[in-house]
């Protein structure tokens, strides 16, 4: 009886996550839409907010004069990829890392 239930918790969770993913596509093609002619998805990707965070940013962009045609949509999207509880990833490099040469200290010359 428990495999029984396992395996239709396993069934049933698996067609949600199907589910999500029209959501989060929709979502995705959203933010590209609305977001990026104004900014690159760099400034998003660095946020990590609460959904009522990211409709207070949501209706700020519109009131910038952002095009938003399913705020819900977009609002969903940002707040399941971003929300506040996901970790804020690390920040991006505009020029990998270079090993420095060793310094040498030199002695102080004295006179």
């Amino acid at each position: 009886m428990r495999r029984a239930r396992f395996l239709l918790a396993l069934i049933c969770g698996g067609s949600a996550v199907a589910a999500d993913i029209p959501a989060m596509d929709a979502g995705k093609k959203a933010e590209q839409r609305s977001c990026t002619p104004c900014h690159s998805l760099r400034l998003i990707d660095s946020q990590r907010l609460s959904p009522a965070a990211w409709k207070k940013e949501i209706n700020k962009m519109v009131g910038w004069g952002a095009v938003v045609p399913d705020q819900q949509v977009l609002l969903d999207y940002l707040s399941q990829e971003y929300g506040d509880t996901k970790p804020v990833p690390e920040p991006q490099r505009s020029v990998p890392d270079v090993k420095q040469p060793d310094r040498v200290d030199k002695p102080a010359v004295s006179k």
